[in-house]
């Protein structure tokens, strides 16, 4: 298993750097925000407006690293630099090491009366020389013309493929009320300024005023400080929090994670005081609880780069019983494990719509068993270490509507079931799962309405044993403040060539007060015991999280 583990990571790693083999290093290019030659008060702000217009449309291409408006702004404040309408040939050198591009664009909006006539140039911060320069004069109604327009003449300067939303813009030339690029404008100034709530309002009337306003949905969407918050308990090698995330994250973040799971239905073991399920003769049974708790730290590093270290708690409990002659229920075996265990995990944002992470586990395991064959009572005990390994990845649309995670966990544990197939039933050894996890998240309604899918597994190497399930869900926010989720569930349990299905449901909720989040779910589920080969334990789950973000790095 150890071996499969290892070949299992190495693979992982194999094709990361594969993918970045063979890559052309991308043109590196930074906007200036426009400066704006006119009367109009109502303009004041159509510089950053149009600016951004420009980049939404040069983002498409893989062949340009455009650097973000956020890190732009942040490295040049720290400088006391101001990159708009900037002309000064000594300051756009030193400006572009800053930003460590190679090119820089800039320009001017003037006021015809009606049209805009817009003038942009590049220059080349190497040699201060200005190597391409365009114009184009519209009413600002066709800002999505304009924005297409440079886009594509500034992608024919540096030869790379124009993207085909970019033609289809120029070919419409739509014309649309020029108030939704004015309302852009005074969002993007807003949230130049740190002023969040107005920069929503301002958005949110640009995407009102024209619907296709992309580039206002898109500042929507990253403004929008709601998310998923459909979660599954996993096994306890598995971070709760899928490292891909960690990439790209903006602040650090404090959690602790608390899980309980107990036996939801099933037969009365009045005589051990618990609740089994039992095979189908209803000769044996099975009663099983866990506890769970975990605490980390997630910190990021760089804007791409991001690390969480946690620590997991973990206590299992199950009881194997047997029916006597008389009636009752006798105790066949149990076994009670504690786990204590560090996970550190790193997540890498390659792009603003692809991040990878990795984790690692070290795990102690102390484990207390007894079997009724022995001569005495007396417990003993099974000590030792495993190890494990995760891989995850994230992938979003451009909009960040549609988002794609996968994340798979294994380790080297051992667990035990109870064998009653052996001359004198005992506990056996068998190897822990490979644990694949992925989910399809679509987000409505400016990120305040998801719709999700999740799809797990178990896969077992050493047993004939394979538990699926799928759980749609659905999640709607309120006031940005308070979220409610409710799902469904179906299972399968493969095993010894047998087939069987079940159902369950989940419910949860989140609140957010100040810095502070508390998440609460609750699962009902039909899984494979630990302890008895066909026994199906209906179970539920109770998860709740407690978190505090941006307390070092906000």
């Amino acid at each position: 298993m150890r071996n499969r583990s290892v070949a299992f990571v190495a693979l992982f790693l194999a094709l990361a750097g594969v993918a970045g083999l063979g890559a052309a290093e991308p043109v590196t290019v930074a906007l200036s925000d426009f400066a704006v030659n006119s009367a109009n008060p109502g303009y004041a702000y159509l510089g950053k407006g149009f600016a951004e217009i420009v980049a939404f449309e040069l983002k498409k291409s893989k062949d340009l690293r455009l650097v973000d408006r956020e890190r732009r702004n942040e490295l040049l404040s720290e400088m006391e630099f101001a990159l708009t309408g900037l002309t000064d040939p000594s300051a756009q050198l030193e400006i572009g090491k800053l930003l460590s591009v190679r090119y820089l664009v800039g320009g001017s909006i003037t006021d015809m009366g009606g049209p805009l006539l817009v003038s942009l140039s590049m220059v080349d911060v190497e040699s201060g020389e200005v190597v391409w320069r365009d114009q184009v004069t519209e009413s600002g109604g066709k800002y999505a013309y304009i924005g297409a327009y440079f886009g594509k003449s500034l992608l024919r300067h540096f030869k790379v493929q124009v993207a085909k939303s970019t033609e289809a813009s120029l070919a419409k030339a739509k014309e649309a009320d020029a108030a939704s690029v004015v309302a852009l404008s005074a969002g993007i100034a807003a949230l130049d300024k740190g002023d969040k709530a107005k920069a929503k309002k301002e958005l949110a009337l640009a995407k009102k005023i024209d619907p296709a306003n992309a580039v206002a949905g898109f500042f929507l969407s990253r403004l929008a400080s709601a998310s998923a918050k459909f979660k599954v308990v996993p096994e306890r090698y598995v971070s709760y929090y899928n490292p891909a995330y960690l990439g790209g994250m903006e602040k650090d973040r404090v959690f602790f994670n608390y899980s309980k799971g107990w036996q939801a239905y099933g037969t009365e073991d009045t005589n051990n005081d618990q609740l089994i399920a039992t095979d189908d003769a209803g000769v044996f049974g099975a009663g099983e609880k866990r506890d769970g708790q975990s605490i980390g730290y997630a910190y990021p590093i760089t804007p791409n780069l991001g690390l969480s270290l946690e620590a997991v708690l973990a206590k299992w409990g199950d009881s194997v019983v047997e029916k006597t002659v008389f009636d009752v229920y006798a105790q066949a075996g149990n076994q009670y494990v504690d786990y204590f265990g560090c996970i550190a995990s790193l997540g890498l944002a390659l792009n603003p719509r692809f991040s990878l992470g990795l984790g690692v586990l070290a795990e102690r395991k102390h484990r207390q068993y007894y079997e009724v064959a022995w001569a005495d009572s007396t417990y003993r005990y099974d000590d030792g270490w495993a190890f494990g390994g995760i891989a995850a990845a994230v992938a979003r649309n451009r909009a960040g509507t549609l988002v794609w995670d996968f994340v798979a966990g294994y380790s080297n544990e051992k667990l035990d079931f109870y064998d009653r197939s052996l001359a004198t039933p005992a506990f056996v050894a068998y190897g822990a799962p490979l644990y694949l996890e992925q989910t399809l998240t679509l987000a409505l309604n400016g990120q305040t309405t998801f719709f999700a899918l999740k799809q797990s597994n178990d896969a077992y190497f050493d047993r004939s044993l394979y538990y699926c399930r799928l759980m749609p869900c659905a999640e709607q926010w309120f006031l940005d403040r308070f979220s409610l989720r409710l799902g469904a569930e179906g299972s399968v349990v493969a095993r010894d060539g047998a087939t069987e299905f079940g159902g369950g449901a989940t419910a949860g909720a989140t609140v957010k007060i100040w810095k502070l989040e508390l998440d609460a779910n609750y699962t009902f589920r039909q899984r494979p015991s630990r302890s008895l080969e066909d026994v199906i334990i209906p179970e539920s789950l109770l998860f709740i999280t407690i978190s505090a973000s941006g307390l070092l790095k906000n």
